[in-house]
């Protein structure tokens, strides 16, 4: 069993031959074993036809996989069946729109699409991270575990949701692994080296990632709650510093509040916005649902990279009853899914350090279309 992902190493498999003597030989003596590595990379690629829906009849001649510009042969195309770890936030404590019915009807859902034979796990992180389902093909059997299992949280770890994933697949057969995520990326920006130490780990899996994103219906949701501080204009007749630049905005604002929004450099922000007519003038919330905004978009850019780098995609809902048809969408998209395998041209067995290789798939075929993951990590193989 062999196979490699995007920051992954891939797997070798090592068989010890000891050479034939006619003469038995005392222990001391017994000659080392012979190691034979065989090197194959397991590659996952989505196939589906101009309309979108799955291509049955992919062939080896209808591909061109480039590892570092270099032209790979491939040696088989096949299906096999998924195995899909859902990786479901239920924090979102912040985010009005992040609902964990929402996500438990999505996953349900989801679940109940997925082709015959299909296996599933589930982890929930909204404050600890918890297996809630381990890896089942029945159906109706993770479905009982979300319904009952499923719980709100306040705040979820992803660093720790995605370290605990690369753990929970290594009991999966690779090739066709799924992780399903399903978040908001988290409630504050996230400390970068906790994020690469739990996105390093992940990519050992050899997963393909979806995400599920409420990042716009978060920022959407936000907007809609908490307006933005209106300006009012105010013929007042300046005499003072303060006067001219806060009392215009805001005439009947505490001392307090204005000597902040003077020092914030807020009236620029407020003089080149429109605003609605309600008037609210609690700064601290605003700047928070400005700061949470930012959290969101800032998270929304690094999710999509997460997705796209290991072959998946991006899911951006804009109203909250997309989610099943999502769901749907999302069930035949794991099932379009082959598993491809070539043997690299450039090997690997003599090297001593990592080095990162990068993929490119490429449809040879008019109307089909194609999609990949975009690296992996050799290793040297263990000694």
């Amino acid at each position: 069993m062999a196979g490699a992902g995007p920051f992954s190493s891939p797997l070798y498999q090592a068989q010890t031959v000891s050479n034939p003597s006619p003469q038995p030989t005392p222990p001391t003596q017994q000659p080392e074993p012979i190691k034979i590595y065989t090197e194959e990379v397991l590659l996952p690629v989505v196939a589906t036809d101009s309309s979108g829906r799955f291509d049955p009849t992919l062939e080896a001649d209808d591909l061109l996989i480039l590892e570092d510009g270099q032209p790979q042969t491939i040696r088989s195309i096949r299906r096999i069946p998924a195995s899909v770890l859902l990786l479901l936030d239920t924090g979102g404590f912040r985010n009005p729109a992040m609902k964990t019915n929402a996500t438990r009807d999505l996953a349900m859902r989801l679940v109940s699409q997925l082709r015959s034979g299909d296996q599933v796990a589930a982890l929930q992180f909204g404050g600890k991270v918890e297996l809630i389902q381990s890896w089942t093909a029945e159906p109706e059997v993770a479905i009982h575990s979300l319904k009952s299992k499923l719980s709100s949280g306040r705040y979820g770890r992803l660093p720790d949701a995605l370290a605990a994933a690369s753990v929970q697949l290594r009991n999966a057969p690779p090739g066709n692994r799924h992780i399903v995520l399903v978040t908001d990326g988290g409630e504050s920006l996230i400390d970068k080296a906790d994020l690469a130490a739990g996105m390093k780990q992940l990519f050992t899996a050899q997963a393909t990632i979806h995400v599920i994103s409420y990042t716009l219906l978060g920022r959407k949701e936000i907007n809609v709650q908490h307006r933005k501080i209106p300006v009012i204009a105010a013929a007042t007749t300046p005499k003072s510093e303060m006067d001219t630049t806060v009392l215009p905005i805001f005439p009947n604002a505490p001392e307090k509040l204005a000597e902040e929004l003077k020092h914030k450099s807020l009236l620029r922000i407020l003089l080149t916005e429109s605003y609605p007519g309600a008037i609210d003038l609690d700064y601290p919330v605003w700047r928070h649902n400005r700061d949470q905004l930012k959290t969101l978009k800032q998270n929304e850019i690094w999710l999509a990279w997460l997705a796209e780098e290991t072959g998946g995609d991006i899911i951006l809902p804009v109203l909250a009853e997309e989610l099943p048809k999502l769901a749907d969408d999302l069930a035949r998209e794991v099932d379009s899914q082959y598993v491809v395998t070539y043997r690299p041209k450039s090997g690997v067995a003599l090297k001593s350090s990592e080095e990162i290789r990068r993929l490119e798939v490429v449809s040879r075929r008019v109307g089909l279309h194609v999609r990949s993951r975009r690296s992996y990590v050799v290793t040297a193989p263990s000694k």
